[in-house]
């Protein structure tokens, strides 16, 4: 073999050095590779359940998202339906409220037109009553003791009723 060496142009620490790396090439192939594979091979497992259950928290982390947003949207309509109710509430005691004053307002009207009716009445007769004492006098004035005061009075009503009969 030392005559390959010396024909290839080899020198002997060179064909050791080759030697020695096949060896450790060997050494590494037998003994280390298959832990280092070993490893690998679980590294890549965890990595691979990892991403699984990452997609899997993610989609519930989805479906929860999604129920949540539904409730939050069902929770909004059930809002906007209370204000609805409440904004025709509001509406509807407005409503009552204007129909109560309205009433109230046609009450007092009618009230005071009574009273003002009744005043007015009343001045009509204490008016004749004036006009009767007064004609009474006059003519009482004027007549002297020649007609009673029952017959003045009788004459003056009469007199009055046909005056009141005449449109103001």
């Amino acid at each position: 073999m030392d005559a390959v060496i010396q024909a290839l142009g080899l020198n002997n620490t060179l064909v050791a050095q080759v030697f020695n790396f096949i060896m450790l090439l060997i050494f590494l192939r037998v003994v280390v590779y298959p832990h280092i594979v070993r490893i690998l091979e679980e590294r890549q497992n965890f990595i691979e359940n990892n991403v699984a259950a990452a997609e899997e928290e993610r989609k519930q982390a989805e479906a929860l998202r999604q129920q949540y947003l539904d409730e939050l949207q069902k929770a909004k309509n059930e809002a906007q339906e209370i204000i609805q109710k409440a904004t025709k509430a509001g509406e509807d005691q407005a409503h009552e409220i204007i129909e109560a004053a309205k009433a109230e307002a046609a009450r007092v009207k009618e009230a005071a037109l009574q009273d003002i009716t009744r005043e007015k009445e009343k001045a009509v007769a204490e008016l004749r009553d004036q006009v009767a004492t007064l004609s009474i006098l006059v003519a009482s004035k004027v007549v002297s003791e020649k007609i009673t005061a029952d017959v003045q009075r009788g004459m003056i009503d009469e007199f009055i009723k046909e005056a009141g009969d005449l449109p103001c």
